[in-house]
């Protein structure tokens, strides 16, 4: 049995992934679909209760929008396609949008109506923006490999001059002493100039099947063989995890490290301080926008994976202040008294090469929470 075309036409409607609203010779709604609703703050209702309204009281918000429309109820040929910022409304963020303005004309040529189609262009923009970032970070990689190169050479002859220097100072000499403690010096900056390089060289992963419980229970392990800690340690794993095809080497690196400095940042907080890590996977069916896997979070938009494996390293540390929650993925920034400030930024190169996302994931305050998001192809991994 069919459906309606009323019926049909709502559902058309409301399954366009652009904004529309339309408005008939009088200025009244006549067709309003969710996306237009949720971009213009109109109420998640307001798909239904707006027909029939004047679309002076229903888009009193947007007055830019309302006027472009209203305008066009003139006949007179405008340019159809613009961008336009609305004004912040739901989400409290103003969005930039892309739009269509046609006037609705019936058979003989009078205006009857005016319809636009819009689109948010903030995701493209976000994107654009990504890949001028990316260019830049490429352009400052190759200057600092050259740079790290150039500086490598003289400091391995100068950590060499230092050693041959110190074997003729005598045992517990003062000039001994400070030989030493110059090639303390020099090791450490030899090893800033190491993680330089390995920073910006190019990632390319050997993907293969990987049992990502056994691997980060390795990675742990590593991890608290480096740093001794004698707070509880828990690992969560969901039962039956698909393989994941990646570079184990890797994503190990990336898992010590996040393990590393959870531990270190917890050092100072005594025997109360507590690591979890928990790993879980969620896949999204995308027809129905429904969990396929019943322990997981809410499905998202068309642009995210269908399923994909997620790796919490948490700790109850002092947490990230708000002041540095943007700057500790920038390459060589730590609080560390020592530390090439390269392990943040260096994970997030390698996460970002298996298409998935590292990105500290709980709120400023006492606690750091590190999430990795990375896609899963069963097929490709059995």
């Amino acid at each position: 049995m069919g459906v309606r075309d009323s019926e049909f036409g709502v559902w058309l409607f409301d399954s366009l992934r652009s904004g529309l609203v339309a408005i008939d010779g009088e200025g009244c709604l006549v067709g309003l679909n969710e996306t237009a609703a949720r971009l213009l703050g109109c109420g998640a209702d307001a798909t239904g209760s707006a027909l029939g309204r004047d679309a002076r009281e229903v888009l009193a918000g947007q007055p830019d929008l309302l006027r472009l429309l209203l305008e066009a109820l003139d006949g007179s040929e405008r340019p159809s396609r613009a961008e336009l910022v609305l004004e912040p409304a739901g989400d409290g963020a103003a969005h930039t949008i892309g739009f269509t303005l046609v006037p609705v004309r019936d058979p003989g040529g009078a205006v009857r109506g005016a319809a636009v189609f819009f689109r948010d262009l903030q995701p493209i923009e976000r994107m654009d923006e990504q890949e001028r970032l990316r260019e830049r970070l490429a352009a400052l990689g190759q200057m600092a490999a050259g740079l790290a190169h150039e500086i490598r050479n003289p400091l391995a002859s100068m950590e060499v001059l230092a050693g041959l220097l110190k074997r003729q100072l005598a045992e517990g000499s003062d000039a001994r002493e400070l030989v030493e403690e110059l090639l303390g010096e020099l090791r450490s900056l030899a090893e800033t100039v190491r993680d330089g390089l390995e920073f910006v060289k190019p990632v390319a992963p050997a993907r293969r099947g990987v049992d990502v419980a056994a691997l980060v229970e390795e990675a742990l392990a590593r991890g608290l063989a480096r740093v001794p800690f004698a707070g509880e340690v828990r690992s969560e794993f969901d039962a039956a995890l698909p393989p994941l095809l990646a570079d184990p080497d890797q994503l190990r690196a990336v898992v010590g490290n996040l393990v590393v400095n959870a531990l270190e940042a917890m050092r100072s907080q005594g025997d109360e301080a507590r690591l979890g890590i928990g790993v879980h996977v969620r896949a999204v069916d995308r027809a129905t926008r429904k969990l396929r896997v019943e322990r997981g979070g809410p499905g998202r938009g068309d642009d995210e994976p269908a399923r994909e494996l997620v790796i919490r390293v948490s700790d109850t540390g002092p947490g990230v202040s708000e002041e540095l929650r943007e700057r500790i993925f920038y390459p060589f920034f730590t609080t560390k008294e020592s530390g090439s400030g390269v392990g943040l930024a260096l994970a997030q190169k390698l996460v970002a090469s298996h298409g998935g996302v590292l990105e500290l994931e709980s709120p400023a305050g006492p606690g750091a929470r590190f999430r990795v998001r990375l896609p899963l192809d069963e097929e490709g991994a059995s």
